[in-house]
Formats: structure tokens, C-alpha cells, sequence
């Protein structure tokens, strides 16, 4: 007999994830109550569950890839006990914890081929309303869900969407267009869905058309060697070579001011001012290598650690994720996440192996491209320290995680 209240849990649980994702383009405040209602819901649907769901379900003591994540959180804990700036710290925790707890709840909830199927229409829906209102912005100046106005710059106006800030549209889109890209692979290999196929890359290319209207070179330069690391893994070598092309392509009808930023003294701004950031950085893991300065402090705290207090720049993030969350947590901690996100690779290579042929396989690439596209972003910007932006990666990757579930990953209807 079916338990509706564990039934309803569970729904309202899933709900509210949909939420959050929908949410987490163009609302904080929203973000915050749906990840608040899915994690209630959530454990009360684990609690109410007597069916062998508890956390050896979720983890299959995997520790190869759980202990490292495990030690990470431990370090980003230690790094608060000695933090400089507990207040500050304190915030950060919670900076951490969030996103970590709706890596575990989308991991666990979208192993069902119904919840993935609601998941991935919301994903699909949640994109044409950010591109519509992308394009509103464009042509009036305004978007009409927030009412940012898109920025100017020398090379032409930079769309910053619903989110109100270039880079974090940039983030969000370097997670959706490989996702896009692969279901169009996924869908073109098969003759009886092949003209359905190219809907999937009409998304794509929107997606990358607002990328380029950002004006960010960074998450270009991260998509580009994510699909080329794709192309290698697959061996499609006559992808590589038509995505050479169309990239010398776009570098010639590009505007010289958005390949180069030169500033007063005509020199290349962007990567004169991230070398300046980059050393800071490193001058506060020299002196904190092991605690580092305490998580979420590095704004505050790494002036007094600067050693050679140049003009550029001054009070910035660090401009590398890498290199801020090492100077707040330390060596040991960065190198926990960075295991932690390799063994993630490692299981969901191997899983997209086993699947090899099937729809499933391309599920995962294009979420483990979408995500490994974001890691290398996050080595020239701020991404990491973004909440809706590590929001977003953690949530992907608990999708990602779903998938690789043999028994209970979803079947996509074919």
C-alpha cells in the first residue's frame, strides 16, 4: 500500500528543487526560500522513509569519492574555528553548506526518470525565458523580469540578463550550452529523431550567441577547451577541425576591442590586472598555507598580506577561484575539492562508458562538459565565490551523480 504522505514529501521535495533552478536566474531571495522548502521537505521524506534510504543509499560508502569532499568541508570548518574575521566566516560556512546540501538532494531526488523528465523541461523552459528576456534587453536596453539594463563597453553593449551582472550570465551559460550541444548529438545519431535534433542546436547557438554578447573571453576560452576535451575523449577529429574553424571565423569578424582590453598606458588590462590580483593571492597562501585566512574573508583580510601594494585593482576578488578558496581555507583544502572533483570525472566517465551508444551516455557528457567548462572558467574569475553560480555547478553535479546510478539512473524515452 502507498504511503501519500511519503509520496507527497518526496513531490514537494522535487518541486522545490525545480524551483531553485528556475530561481537561481534572476532571484536570491527565491533562491533561498525554494532551497529551504526542498531541504525540509527533503528530510522529512528521509525521515518519514523506512525503505533502506538512509545515507548508505545516497553514498554506497564510496570514500574514494566521498572522503575527500568530507575532508574538504572539514578544512572549510577548521578554517572557520582560526578565521581572523569569524563574522564573516561564519556567513561562509553557510556560503559552503548550501550549495553542498543541494549537491545531495538532487543527487538523491532526480534518480527517477519522471523527476529527470521534469527537471530537464523546467532546465529547457527556465533557458527560453532567460533568452527572451536576453533579447528584450538587447533591443530596448532593459530586461523586463529585473529591469537591469545591459552595460556599455568599447567593443558594444554587454547583455547582463535577469542575473544583473555579465559574468554570473556568462557562468549559467557555459553550463547550459554543452548540455544543449549533446542533445543535439544525441539526438542526431538516431534517423527518426534527426530533424527534431536541431532544435536542441538552435539552443545551443542562441546560448552561445548571448555568451559572445557578454563580452567575456574567459568563458569562450573555457567552453572551447571543454569541447575540445570532449572531441579528444570521443575522437570526433572532424568536430575539432569545424570547431577551429568557426573560431577562426569568429575571431576575424570579432571587434579588436573585445579581443584586447588595452588600458591607459596600452597595455592588455584584463591580464595585466589578473597577474597583479593572481599575486596577491598567492602572498596570503605564503604566509597562511595550512588554515589559510578563514573561509569567506579573503576581501577583508589579504590587504595586510600584500606584499608589493600596487595601484591596480585595489580590494578585489582574487579573479581565480583556485587561488581565493586556498587563501581562505588552505593548500591542504583546495587539494581535498580538487580530488574530490576528479574522482566525480573519474566515476562519471566510467559510467558514460558503460552506457556507451545509449541516449544516457550523452546526458552525461554534455553535464560533465557543462561542468568542466565551469572548473576551468573558475581559473579567471569569481565563480566559485558566487552563490547562484556554485549553486548552479553543485546542483549539475548532483544530477550528474544521479545518472551514474545503474540501477535507478533515468531511461530517457527514445
Amino acid at each position: 500500500m502507498i504511503n501519500i504522505h511519503k509520496l507527497d514529501l518526496r513531490t514537494c521535495a522535487a518541486i522545490s528543487m525545480l524551483a531553485l533552478w528556475a530561481s537561481l536566474t534572476f532571484s536570491i531571495a527565491l533562491m533561498e526560500i525554494s532551497f529551504v522548502c526542498a531541504l525540509v521537505f527533503w528530510l522529512a521524506w528521509r525521515i518519514r522513509s523506512r525503505e533502506g534510504t538512509g545515507l548508505k543509499d545516497l553514498t554506497g560508502f564510496d570514500w574514494q569519492l566521498w572522503g575527500p569532499l568530507v575532508l574538504f568541508l572539514l578544512a572549510v570548518f577548521i578554517s572557520f574555528v582560526v578565521s581572523e574575521y569569524p563574522k564573516q566566516s561564519f556567513r561562509g560556512i553557510f556560503k559552503i553548506a548550501k550549495p553542498a546540501l543541494a549537491f545531495f538532494i538532487a543527487m538523491d531526488l532526480f534518480r527517477e526518470n519522471r523527476s529527470f523528465e521534469r527537471f530537464r523541461s523546467v532546465f529547457l523552459w527556465t533557458f527560453l525565458i532567460v533568452a527572451i528576456d536576453c533579447s528584450i534587453q538587447y533591443a530596448f536596453g532593459k530586461d523586463i523580469l529585473r529591469g537591469f539594463a545591459a552595460e556599455d563597453s568599447s567593443a558594444g553593449i554587454r547583455l547582463v540578463g535577469p542575473f544583473g551582472n555579465f559574468a554570473k550570465m556568462a557562468t549559467y551559460l557555459v553550463l547550459v550550452i554543452p548540455v544543449f550541444s549533446l542533445l543535439f548529438c544525441r539526438d542526431f545519431i538516431q534517423k527518426e529523431r534527426r530533424k527534431k535534433s536541431f532544435y536542441f542546436l538552435l539552443l545551443a547557438l542562441a546560448g552561445f550567441t548571448l555568451l559572445y554578447l557578454t563580452r567575456c573571453r574567459g568563458p569562450v576560452l573555457a567552453l572551447a577547451v571543454s569541447f575540445l576535451l570532449l572531441f579528444s575523449y570521443k575522437r570526433w577529429f572532424k568536430a575539432i577541425g569545424v570547431m577551429f574553424i568557426l573560431l577562426l571565423a569568429l575571431l576575424a569578424v570579432t571587434p579588436r576591442e573585445m579581443i584586447i582590453h588595452l588600458d591607459a598606458e596600452k597595455k592588455e588590462q584584463s591580464i595585466i590586472e589578473r597577474f597583479e590580483l593572481w599575486k596577491r593571492a598567492l602572498h596570503v597562501i605564503e604566509i597562511k598555507p595550512w588554515t589559510g585566512t578563514g573561509i569567506n574573508t579573503y576581501n577583508v583580510a589579504h590587504e595586510k598580506y600584500d606584499k608589493t601594494k600596487n595601484w591596480r585593482v585595489r580590494g578585489y576578488y582574487a579573479h581565480n577561484g583556485y587561488l581565493q578558496l586556498t587563501a581562505e581555507i588552505g593548500i591542504p583544502g583546495i587539494l581535498f575539492l580538487l580530488f574530490f572533483f576528479l574522482m566525480l570525472f573519474r566515476k562519471s566517465l566510467k559510467a558514460a562508458q558503460n552506457l556507451k551508444g545509449l541516449p544516457q551516455e550523452y546526458d552525461l557528457l554534455g553535464l560533465l562538459t557543462a561542468l568542466l567548462a565551469f572548473l576551468i572558467y573558475a581559473a579567471f574569475d569569481n565563480n566559485l565565490q558566487s552563490p547562484p553560480s556554485l549553486m548552479m555547478f553543485w546542483y549539475l553535479a548532483g544530477i550528474t551523480l544521479a545518472l551514474t546510478r545503474p540501477n535507478t539512473a533515468p531511461k530517457i524515452n527514445t
